[in-house]
């Protein structure tokens, strides 16, 4: 999907892939696209975590840069994550900002080279 802003189309996102939090639509390539800024970050994934009230939440896994993944493990993970959504909130409305951030080791690409998108 692709959406006008301004003079320009920019690309959303995959139909199939929307998360709905309280009836409103998120697109993940979007908050990936935010996350990734960060100077740490290698690459990000943002999925749907079921939730009862808004039917689900926004999470997102992330993968640091070399330099920065091992070094000051806990503390320094957290000041990234707070970082990251410092970011968040300043780029995203509310209910796009993900509720939680997992550093994680890696993430599973499929054989084209994409990220694996089992969640929608």
């Amino acid at each position: 999907m692709v959406e006008r802003r301004d003079d320009r189309y920019v690309f959303a996102g995959r139909r199939g892939g929307i998360i709905n939090v309280g009836g409103l639509k998120v697109h993940p390539e979007e908050i990936e696209a935010v996350i990734n800024r960060h100077p740490d970050v290698r690459i990000s994934l943002v999925r749907p975590k079921r939730n009862a009230v808004t039917g689900a939440i926004v999470i997102a896994d992330v993968v640091l840069k070399a330099r920065t993944a091992g070094a000051g493990a806990g503390g320094g993970e957290l000041v990234i994550k707070n970082d990251i959504l410092a970011l968040c909130r300043e780029a995203l409305p509310r209910h796009k900002v993900p509720a939680a951030i997992s550093i994680v080791p890696a993430l599973d690409v499929a054989a084209t080279g994409k990220l694996a998108r089992r969640h929608g």
